[in-house]
């Protein structure tokens, strides 16, 4: 549903075939997501669609756009500056895990179908929106960690993210592909360990952390 249609407590015609659509994709898979599926979801006549949108990759593209779900509670997580960042980081990956272990199923059917990744990158620049700014607003939070003296400076923002995230869809990839976890670890233990294991790499208030920063800024 739109955020206007959340609000106001109503359903467009759009809506209902956008909601129809991402159902057929995440129940069936991308490539068994034709007009003819997603009409019938939808209980509308095939030829409906076509008055809301230009074709089935314009309808995809929208449902991408307007139907993925939100990654925003990874971080809303990590903005909570009173929490331990630990704990923080450990709640905004269990968040991630989730997000990408629902969102993985579309995307692959993007990534296997050339003409809607072309439609759906060329979304992406007009829009702003797409995989990449998750990574740029988690990169941005990390460095306001950095600012904030919570996390070692000399560490590149962006190369932590790309960690961080990695660790998510990893993770994610590995049970939809195999049906088991990595070291059989539930999201939340598995997330435990990852933040762990970034633990010492992270802490500024860490004395061989500290030496090491000391030591590479007077070279």
């Amino acid at each position: 549903m739109s955020p206007e249609a959340a609000r106001t407590g109503t359903s467009t015609t759009r809506d209902q075939i956008l909601d129809a659509a991402l159902a057929v994709v995440e129940r069936d898979g991308m490539s068994a997501a034709t007009t003819k599926r997603i009409a019938a979801e939808a209980r509308l006549s095939e030829g409906s669609l076509y008055n809301h949108f230009a074709d089935k990759a314009d309808l995809l593209v929208a449902v991408v756009l307007e139907r993925l779900p939100s990654i925003r509670a990874a971080f809303t997580a990590l903005g909570a500056e009173e929490t331990p960042l630990p704990d923080r980081l450990h709640a905004a990956l269990v968040a991630m895990i989730a997000f990408y272990s629902r969102t993985q199923p579309i995307v692959g059917g993007i990534l296997a179908d050339p003409a809607l990744l072309d439609r759906c990158r060329a979304r992406f620049r007009e829009t702003g929106f797409g995989p990449q700014s998750a990574h740029q607003k988690l990169a941005a939070i990390i460095a306001g960690e950095q600012q904030a003296g919570r996390v070692r400076a000399a560490l590149p923002p962006a190369t932590l993210a790309a960690i961080i995230i990695g660790a998510a869809t990893e993770y994610a990839s590995i049970v939809r592909l195999t049906g088991v976890a990595p070291g059989e670890l539930e999201p939340a233990a598995y997330a435990r360990s990852v933040v762990a294991t970034l633990q010492p790499l992270l802490a500024a208030g860490l004395g061989a952390a500290a030496s090491a920063d000391r030591a590479t800024s007077s070279n």
